[in-house]
């Protein structure tokens, strides 16, 4: 079988990238993997760049498939491609991040005239059933693999007095990700807790706002900004707990490998959430954008030594019942196979 994939994604020509080495995976189950991204600032620019290189690779070579990670313009493309070169047509949809406008006619007209749909969640399996008109036996669900922390859950780790305790978050600094509603909870925590901390860990769009709030609210003791780190191991091991407060998110991985390191989760109601974070069982679900809860769920967490550790260890556990490296590579070729 040979592929070609189309990604928005750069870092996929960085060779010592986390994209790059997942890629390397997928070239081991098939003859041949390609995969173009765009080497452009300007999108557009962009869109045109791997469409002309698309045409030209497949012009010169006879591919199986194309599969591509947007279900938008480039997997316009992508249609107009598999039309003209009679390909197999595969779609792996990770988010809705932008979805309206334009981007939303175009999802709706690309996604059933797929070949097969990869996704990473049910949540997302079940909207484009219902909402896409996708027919079900297209659909492979497969959760993005994270390689899992071997720490064991540190259940006994009591906070001794005077040690500070850490909320962490991670991701993109972007207004989907919400994460001044952190920084506002943070105002009431520590009225009560003054020595609780907030570490932020990414960069982006949203940096120099959420500096300002920090500043704003007097917060610059409690609240840290690290920017983007690419060892996060030191921060997992550090955190005492991890906040999640997106707007949307298709999957959560980082809820995940948090949850490897025996971390309690609090996070809204999106992605992951119900799937593998289940309010109460092993983790705290609260509604997107709900402050007061989650203010009262991170004074919880504080207050509460048992109730942390043991959210911290059955969120752990159910890391380990997501599928493994090769059960997830199984799944894609599967996924693919469907395509042809």
């Amino acid at each position: 079988m040979k592929i070609l994939s189309l990604g928005l994604d750069s870092s996929a020509l960085d060779k010592d990238s986390k994209l790059s080495k997942r890629i390397k995976e997928y070239e081991k189950l098939v003859e041949r993997y390609t995969v173009i991204a765009p080497d452009s600032k300007n999108k557009i620019i962009g869109l045109i760049k791997v469409f002309i290189l698309s045409k030209k690779i497949l012009k010169k070579e006879k591919y199986d498939l194309i599969t591509v990670q947007d279900p938008y313009y480039l997997a316009l493309i992508s249609l107009f491609l598999k039309k003209q070169f009679k390909l197999g047509f595969e779609i792996q949809v990770h988010g809705w991040e932008k979805y309206y406008g334009l981007r939303k006619l175009i999802a709706k007209y690309v996604l059933p005239r797929a070949n097969a749909v990869r996704c990473v969640s049910q949540r997302l399996k079940n909207q484009l059933i219902n909402e896409f008109k996708v027919k079900e036996e297209k659909i492979t669900v497969v959760p993005i693999y994270v390689e899992k922390s071997n720490l064991k859950s540190q259940i006994s780790k009591v906070m001794e007095k005077g040690e500070k305790f850490v909320f962490l978050t991670v991701g993109r600094l972007a207004p989907v990700k919400n994460i001044d509603l952190q920084i506002e909870a943070m105002v009431e925590v520590v009225k009560k807790y003054p020595k609780i901390e907030l570490w932020i860990v990414g960069d982006g769009p949203e940096k120099s706002n959420l500096k300002s709030q920090i500043s704003n609210l007097k917060l610059e003791n409690n609240v840290k900004l690290f920017g983007w780190q690419n060892d996060l191991d030191k921060f997992y091991k550090r955190a005492d707990a991890f906040l999640l407060t997106s707007n949307y998110e298709g999957w959560g991985m980082v809820v995940i490998e948090a949850a490897s390191y025996g971390l309690p989760i609090i996070m809204t109601d999106v992605g992951c959430a119900g799937e593998i974070i289940k309010d109460k069982e092993n983790g705290i679900v609260i509604s997107v954008g709900d402050s007061q809860r989650l203010t009262k769920a991170m004074l919880k967490i504080i207050e509460d030594d048992d109730l942390k550790n043991r959210l911290g260890e059955e969120a752990r556990r159910a890391t380990e019942k997501l599928p493994n490296k090769e059960e997830t590579m199984r799944l894609y070729k599967e996924s693919w196979e469907k395509a042809l």
